[in-house]
């Protein structure tokens, strides 16, 4: 599989912290297990995640490397790739860099 070979339009969601998960934005039409499908390096990764009808499509991204950008087709329980419409353009992909990122408290002591 060569992940985005077969895209058309390819929406761009930036950069994503590796240690949390992605949302696309995208309501669930049918129940049931949706699929991430991309690449690292030759090698096909896919992503489960189970949603209920009206649930917002998000899929975690902690197994993936960071500092990669991938290209990505989400597909429904039937099989069918999933394409969203934003001004007017269908967007049968989608693409993100991972980076790791950190978040520090500042934790002072009162006197």
């Amino acid at each position: 599989m060569n992940c985005g070979c077969c895209c058309i339009n390819t929406l761009n969601f930036c950069n994503q912290n590796v240690c949390g998960e992605i949302d696309f934005d995208i309501i669930a039409q049918i129940a049931g297990t949706h699929r991430l499908v991309t690449e690292f390096l030759g090698i096909k990764i896919t992503i489960e995640n189970v949603f209920g009808i009206g649930d917002n499509i998000t899929f975690p991204i902690d197994q993936l490397n960071e500092n990669f950008q991938y290209t990505v087709e989400l597909f429904d329980p039937n099989n069918a790739k999933i394409i969203i419409r934003k001004n007017e353009i269908d967007y049968d992909c989608f693409k993100f860099k991972t980076f790791l990122g950190v978040t520090l408290n500042a934790i002072t002591e009162s006197s």
